[in-house]
């Protein structure tokens, strides 16, 4: 977990901390090397084409895109646990200590991940992907302070439909709740989630190989859809500050929210997940460790 020299030089400043809790995202430099992107383009196909390098020791609950699946957006989750070019790229520590900068928390653990392809041209609003906030779908986390990194696989100009922040929404009431995800009208979403709350500046995040961008996990966020001629390829890496722990939780209905990654972790003796179980939810930053 140790950063050279050069790795640290590519951290946060004091400036950007302040911006991303103004803002709800910061879009880094180009901290990951092109070599790295590259494998990992390479090692998404072996996942897709199902080659694993560990087997999950649960076959369902999570999005895993099948060939028998067809030509749509592939989702697939957790690949660091099962690809070990992914897990590397993943578990980089620049990516850990940009999180510890921009959280102020002592140590940053992995939470899951999704390796998500936008194919090229998908008819109308295919690989459209709606308004959402991530702690929405996190309501068995006790933290606020959880965030994510969208790391693209090639330059993504805005025709590819990068990731797109909603600016300052991390502030507004009542995002915890927007689980809208799948939802495919955009314009929909913004009149009943977005206008209602006054002005909206949508920034997408047009990056280059090798940056990546960081959001709050109460940051509202979607994409449009792929309009370019290549598949449009990126990890979402979901990263948990020292903080967080298991809570129970109920769903709309009642009934006590579940994860898939629940049934990975080890138990505590109250029979909870826990969330700081090293085999499912290791370290990949800690000030003890490293620079940060």
């Amino acid at each position: 977990m140790v950063l050279t020299a050069d790795e640290a030089l590519l951290l946060p400043t004091d400036e950007d901390v302040a911006f991303f809790k103004e803002h709800g995202w910061y879009r880094s430099k180009e901290v990951l090397p092109k070599p790295l992107i590259d494998a990992a383009i390479e090692a998404s196909d072996r996942h897709f084409r199902g080659e694993r390098d560990w087997r999950l020791p649960i076959e369902g609950g999570f999005s895993d895109w099948k060939p028998s699946d067809g030509d749509v957006v592939r989702n697939a989750q957790a690949v660091a646990l099962q690809n070990a070019t992914l897990r590397e790229l993943a578990w980089n520590p620049v990516l850990g200590a940009i999180a510890g900068r921009l959280t102020g928390s002592p140590e940053i653990r992995y939470f899951d991940d999704s390796v998500i392809y936008k194919p090229a041209e998908l008819p109308g609003t295919e690989s459209v992907i709606g308004w959402h906030t991530d702690r929405a779908y996190w309501g068995t986390c006790t933290s606020d302070q959880m965030l994510t990194a969208w790391i693209p696989f090639q330059d993504t100009p805005e025709e590819m439909g990068p990731v797109v922040y909603v600016d300052r929404s991390h502030r507004w009431p009542n995002v915890d709740r927007m689980r809208t995800f799948h939802a495919k009208d955009l314009a929909e979403l913004e009149e009943r989630f977005i206008v209602a709350r006054g002005e909206a500046v949508k920034v997408p995040m047009t990056l280059r190989k090798g940056e990546v961008s960081f959001h709050s996990c109460l940051t509202v966020h979607g994409s449009e859809a792929n309009r370019g001629s290549e598949p449009r390829i990126a990890m979402a890496l979901h990263l948990q500050d020292q903080a967080n722990r298991f809570r129970r939780h109920l769903d709309d209905n009642g009934e006590p929210w579940h994860l898939f990654n629940d049934d990975l972790a080890r138990q505590l003796p109250d029979g909870a997940p826990d969330y700081s179980d090293p085999e499912v939810f290791p370290v990949i930053w800690s000030t003890t460790g490293g620079q940060g």
